[in-house]
């Protein structure tokens, strides 16, 4: 929860969360969750132009991962 907090704090300063144009996306997202356990979450959240995928749950919050939205979606399987 805490890098969510940090990211959302960071990136609501420069930019609203949501555009007030409706064609542009917002600037932290969540790309997908899933539930690991009855407290852990593993979250991919686009946050600017980098895509995070951590754990949050009662350990802590554990960064697994970071790409640029580019890379991301070159690795997307929908390509």
């Amino acid at each position: 929860m805490s890098v969510c907090a940090v990211l959302t704090v960071k990136y609501s300063r420069k930019h609203s969360l949501y555009p007030k144009d409706k064609s542009q996306s917002p600037a932290v997202e969540i790309i997908s969750s899933l539930r690991l356990s009855a407290r852990d979450i593993f979250l991919v959240v686009h946050c600017g132009p980098d895509v995070f995928a951590f754990t949050v749950g009662n350990a802590g919050t554990c960064l697994m991962g970071r790409w640029s939205y580019d890379e991301w979606l070159k690795a997307s399987p929908d390509n």
